[in-house]
């Protein structure tokens, strides 16, 4: 990537002309939409192909920071903040991952002169960059009007890098979630793993005005009701600005509710990543926000294309639903379960919730044509599946895997042979040793913080599933936060780190998850599942139904 430093002063744009609104919203159509003043799209001809509207659009390579990128083995050059209306600056020196003796060509963009508003209306026109030299082919032509140029400069100058919230001087503050009802073992899986990954990558303090600034990171413990986290978030946030929210543990195992957390993302255009959590609503807004996976919406995904392939002949009468009230999980996983079926060929099926809690007077009366589904955390399936046995004609169970966080013997053993349970990991005899060596390695790296004469211990290795699964979760996040923030380095921009995001490699480092995968506009790394059935007697293990599977 040709990158250039934005701190040079500028011949062009005078400061009413960047700042005037007109001009900025039609910049803003150009660059985002391709759209004219009037609503009509754009052209623009690249190697002969026509392109039109959003496919013309500066966003398609440029990107939403306009910080650029690459269109395979050719450079696209930032164009934000400036950089336009500044000369040409050689990217720092980096470490190339290619082949011993080849070499790599300087881009024009680090050698040019700086752009004004003509020799920047003939690039996008004629293909000619301010010295004369012409432009790579993948730039298209274009045919704008000097207004339209003036009004994609003003934009792009508004795309600022180098300031955003939680940027002072050379301190860049970062933020984890907790809750005070978290264990002390969660803590040590999750915010505590994390504050000691996150300084060990940080770079260092420098009196080098230019160097990448050092990474802070603040715990910020919420209180037990989520109904007051918009409150807390908002005053924490007025109280010390941060830049981003990296991984999260609430409730009192880790992966509880996290919906507030995501709204309050979204409103502050700040980047949260992969925080450990099942609350996942996969129809919520999510452009800031990065989840492991679909949690408790990919569970319910998974239970309505089982009970579609399953419908006895006249379809189910009936579905019941017994879930945790208390859980955003089981809320989130129920109402999305719902709204499939209402959707579907399920219409007429008649849906009831029920809470844990009461007298199931309705099980007994269940038979072929109904349909259960647990959703339910581990010690209340326990409790709920050991009081009440299955009635026998019953035909179809079905366990959210993500509420029980796979602890697959919280099922009483008389329920085992008609339960199916949604699994969104690898098996467990696969997952559970690669994260043990992969988390191993992460902790003999950390150096734990001391007082003097006091040396700490390093953080131990989980000896839970649960907690296992929790440290190579979080220990993820910070390495994926971690890299696309080196890569960032000075060039500070909430919408920059996005699209690094996208483009992590080392995504999967510690997951449990067979295929996790970020990329341009993916906001959930893992979208399969498996359905799990205990094996013949005694029931104690889980076997795959089928094979790994996307749902809709």
């Amino acid at each position: 990537m040709a990158l250039l430093l934005v701190g040079t002063a500028l011949a062009w744009p005078p400061r009413a002309a960047a700042q005037d609104p007109a001009s900025l919203a039609l910049g803003a159509r150009l660059y985002r939409a391709g759209l004219r003043a009037d609503r009509r799209p754009v052209r623009a001809e690249r190697s002969g192909v026509v392109l039109e509207g959003r496919e013309a659009a500066c966003i398609q390579c440029h990107r939403a920071s306009g910080m650029g990128g690459a269109e395979g083995s050719t450079a696209v050059p930032p164009i934000a903040g400036g950089v336009l209306f500044a000369p040409g600056q050689q990217a720092r020196p980096r470490v190339a991952r290619v082949f011993a003796r080849l070499t790599r060509q300087t881009p024009t963009s680090e050698s040019r002169p700086a752009y004004t508003l003509d020799t920047l209306q003939r690039a996008l026109n004629e293909g000619l960059a301010p010295d004369g030299r012409t432009l790579d082919t993948l730039m298209p032509r274009y045919r704008l009007q000097s207004d339209e140029v003036r009004a994609l400069a003003a934009y792009t100058t508004s795309l600022q890098i180098g300031t955003a919230p939680g940027l002072q001087g050379n301190t860049l503050h970062l933020a984890t979630i907790e809750t005070g009802a978290a264990t002390p073992a969660v803590q040590q899986a999750g915010p505590e793993l994390l504050a000691q990954c996150l300084a060990q990558r940080s770079p260092r303090p420098t009196s080098d005005a230019e160097a990448a600034p050092t990474w802070v990171l603040h715990r910020w413990t919420l209180s037990s009701q989520p109904q007051h986290w918009p409150d807390e978030l908002a005053a924490l946030q007025r109280a010390q600005p941060v830049f981003a929210i990296v991984s999260g543990t609430t409730g009192a195992h880790g992966r509880g509710a996290w919906q507030a957390v995501q709204q309050h993302c979204e409103r502050e255009a700040m980047p949260c990543v992969l925080p450990n959590t099942a609350a996942v609503d996969d129809l919520q807004p999510s452009h800031w926000t990065f989840h492991f996976s679909r949690g408790a919406s990919l569970d319910a995904a998974t239970m309505a294309d089982r009970l579609a392939e399953q419908a006895p002949r006249g379809g189910w009468r009936s579905l019941h639903l017994v879930a945790d009230p208390q859980s955003e999980s089981a809320r989130i996983g129920t109402r999305r379960l719902t709204e499939r079926l209402r959707g579907g060929a399920a219409a007429e099926t008649e849906i009831v919730l029920h809470p844990p809690d009461t007298h199931p007077a309705w099980l007994a009366g269940l038979g072929p044509r109904d349909a259960l589904a647990l959703w339910l955390p581990a010690a209340a399936l326990q409790r709920w599946s050991t009081r009440h046995p299955p009635p026998p004609g019953l035909a179809q169970v079905l366990v959210s895997g993500e509420l029980i966080e796979l602890e697959a013997q919280a099922l009483a053993p008389g329920w085992r042979a008609l339960a199916q349970i949604t699994w969104p990991y690898d098996p467990a005899e696969r997952h559970l040793p690669r994260i043990a060596a992969n988390v191993s390695k992460g902790l003999d790296s950390l150096q734990p913080p001391g007082q003097p004469g006091q040396p700490q211990q390093p953080l131990p290795l989980a000896r839970s599933a649960a907690l296992l699964r929790l440290q190579g979760h979080t220990y993820s996040a910070c390495e994926v936060a971690a890299h696309a923030l080196r890569r960032m380095g000075q060039r500070v921009s909430r919408a920059y780190l996005v699209e690094l995001l996208e483009s992590a490699e080392e995504a999967a480092t510690t997951t449990a998850y067979p295929r996790f995968t970020l990329g341009p506009g993916r906001r959930l790394g893992s979208q399969g599942t498996w359905l799990m059935r205990f094996s013949a007697p005694p029931g104690a293990r889980l076997q795959p139904i089928g094979t790994w599977f996307v749902p809709d």
